[in-house]
C-alpha cells in the first residue's frame, strides 16, 4: 500500500471509530431513541434523518473496516445529504427535556425513587449532546466525501441503493412499535399480553430453531470469507440493538429497569454480546469457544425466567422485542461458527471459557453488591432517600430467578446486604453443567446427522 492510500485508511479508521464511540455515547443520553416512541412529538425531518443515522452505524462498519462494495456506494451516495439534513435538525435534537408527561413510568416508581434515578440518568449536560450530535453529521460527512474520492463514481453504484432499506430494516428502533398499541381493542391488546409459557413463549423456542436453522442452511452454500462477513454484519446489529437498550433505560425503562447503572454489561447475555462480537471480528478460538459454551446456554436458559416477574407488556412492545431479538442473534452468533465449521470444539476447551464464567459471577456478585449499598445513600435535594435499595442482581447473583430455599450457613454480610454463598456456588455449578449437558447434546446431534449422511453415501 503506497504511503498516501495508508494514510487515507488510517484517517478513516480513525474516523469510523470515532464514530462509533460516539454513537456508544450518545445511547447514554435519552434523546437518541426517545424520537421513536413519541413520533408525534418531533418533525418528520428529524424522525427520517435519525432513523438513517442510525443505519449508519452498520454501514460504516461494513465500508470502512470491511470495504464492502455495496456499503461504500451507499455510504457515499445517501450520507453527505443526510448529515447535512441532520445538522439541520440539531436544535430540535438537543432540546429535548425528558419530563414525567413524555416519559412514561411504565414500573409505576414513586416519585422520590423518579428523582434520584434522573439525577443519576441525566448525567450527560446538553452541551455533550449538541457537541457529539455536531461532531457525528461531520465525520459522517467527511467519511461519505473520502470514500467517494477513493472509489469515485460509476453507473452501477447506484444499484447499490436498493440493498439499503434492509440496513434500514435491520437497525429499525424496536420502540417504534409502541405505536400500535392505541390502535388495538381491548381482548386483541389482552393476547398480546406476553406471559410464561403461552402461546408466545412457545412461538420464541419455535422461532430461536427457525432461524437457527435457515441462516445455517444460507450460509454452510457461501465460502468462508462470505460466511464470516454476514456474521460480522450480524454481530454489529447486535450491537447496535444492545446499544439502544441503554437510551431506553433512561428515557422510557426497559423491562423491570430504569437506571442506567443497570446497563453495566454484566448480566451473563449483555457480556455475551461483546464476547461474540469480538469471536467474529478478530476470529480467535478463546472467544469462539467462550459463546458456544457460556453463552449459547445463556441465551437459550434466560428464555425460561421471562414472563410473571418480569414486566414485558404486549408483544410488540420495546421491551419484548428487544429481549428477543437480541438474545436470538447472540444464541445464533454463538452456535454458528461451530456448525459452519469456521471453529472446532471439544470438551477440553471448556477449561478455559469456565474459568471466564467463574469470573464473571465473582465480579457479577461484588458489583451488584456494591450498587445495593451505594443505594442506599442517594437522596434528593430535600433529604429523601429510596424506599427500596435497589437490587440489580447482576448474572442472577443477588436474587435466584427460580423459587428454591437454600441453606443459609455460608451467609456473609456486607454492608447493607447478605450474600448467600451457597446459592452463588450452586449458581455456578448449575449453570456449568447445563453448559456441558448443551455441548454433549449438539455433538450427540453432530455425530447422528454424520452417520446419517455416510448412510445415504
Amino acid at each position: 500500500m503506497v504511503p498516501t492510500k495508508r494514510l487515507g485508511a488510517a484517517i478513516n479508521y480513525g474516523l469510523g471509530a470515532v464514530f462509533i464511540l460516539l454513537g456508544v455515547l450518545q445511547s447514554l443520553t435519552f434523546n437518541m431513541y426517545h424520537i421513536y416512541s413519541h413520533m408525534a412529538d418531533f418533525s418528520p425531518l428529524l424522525i427520517i434523518t435519525e432513523l438513517m443515522k442510525i443505519s449508519a452505524y452498520l454501514v460504516i462498519p461494513l465500508a470502512v473496516f470491511l470495504h464492502h462494495k455495496t456499503s461504500r456506494d451507499i455510504l457515499k451516495l445517501c450520507f453527505p445529504i443526510i448529515a447535512l439534513l441532520s445538522f439541520s435538525c440539531i436544535g430540535e435534537y438537543s432540546s429535548m427535556v425528558k419530563t414525567a408527561l413524555n416519559s412514561p413510568n411504565t414500573n409505576n416508581l414513586d416519585p422520590v425513587t423518579l428523582e434520584i434515578y434522573d439525577s443519576i440518568n441525566l448525567f450527560m449536560p446538553r452541551s455533550a449532546i449538541f457537541a457529539m450530535f455536531a461532531l457525528t453529521d461531520f465525520i459522517l460527512l467527511s467519511l461519505a466525501i473520502l470514500v467517494f474520492l477513493e472509489d469515485g463514481l460509476s453507473k452501477n453504484d447506484c444499484k447499490s441503493l436498493l440493498y439499503y432499506p434492509i440496513y434500514i430494516l435491520c437497525c429499525l428502533p424496536l420502540n417504534i412499535f409502541a405505536e400500535i398499541a392505541p390502535l388495538l381493542s381491548e381482548p386483541v391488546l389482552k393476547f398480546t399480553i406476553f406471559e410464561n409459557f403461552s402461546f408466545w413463549h412457545f412461538l420464541m423456542f419455535a422461532l430461536l430453531i427457525f432461524f437457527t436453522l435457515l441462516a445455517y442452511f444460507i450460509l454452510r452454500k457461501k465460502d468462508a470469507e462470505k460466511q464470516v462477513f454476514y456474521l460480522r454484519a450480524m454481530s454489529v446489529i447486535l450491537m447496535i440493538h444492545f446499544a439502544s437498550k441503554d437510551s431506553m433505560l433512561i428515557g422510557d425503562g426497559y423491562n423491570i429497569y430504569n437506571i442506567v447503572l443497570s446497563a453495566i454489561p454484566l448480566f451473563i447475555c449483555d457480556i455475551g454480546k461483546f464476547i461474540v462480537l469480538l469471536a467474529m471480528w478478530t476470529r480467535k478460538k478463546v472467544f469462539f469457544d467462550m459463546g458456544f459454551f457460556v453463552h449459547a446456554v445463556g441465551a437459550l436458559t434466560v428464555f425460561f425466567y421471562m414472563g410473571k416477574d418480569q414486566n414485558f407488556g404486549p408483544v410488540f412492545c420495546y421491551s419484548f422485542l428487544y429481549f428477543t431479538s437480541t438474545h436470538l442473534l447472540l444464541f445464533m452468533l454463538s452456535v454458528l461458527p461451530v456448525m459452519l465449521g469456521l471453529t472446532s470444539f471439544h470438551l477440553k476447551d471448556c477449561i478455559i471459557p469456565a474459568a471466564y464464567y467463574a469470573c464473571v459471577i465473582v465480579v457479577a456478585t461484588a458489583t451488584s453488591v456494591a450498587i445495593t449499598n451505594l443505594s442506599a445513600t442517594w437522596a434528593t435535594p430535600a433529604g429523601q432517600h429510596l424506599s427500596e435499595l435497589l437490587y440489580l442482581n447482576f448474572a442472577f447473583t443477588q436474587i435466584c430467578p427460580i423459587p428454591l430455599e437454600f441453606p443459609t450457613f455460608l451467609n456473609a454480610k456486607i454492608g447493607l446486604c447478605e450474600v448467600n454463598f451457597v446459592y452463588v456456588v450452586s449458581l455456578y455449578l448449575s449453570y456449568l453443567g447445563l453448559f456441558i449437558a448443551f455441548y454433549l447434546f449438539q455433538f450427540g446431534v453432530g455425530k447422528a446427522v454424520k452417520a446419517i449422511k455416510e448412510k445415504r453415501a
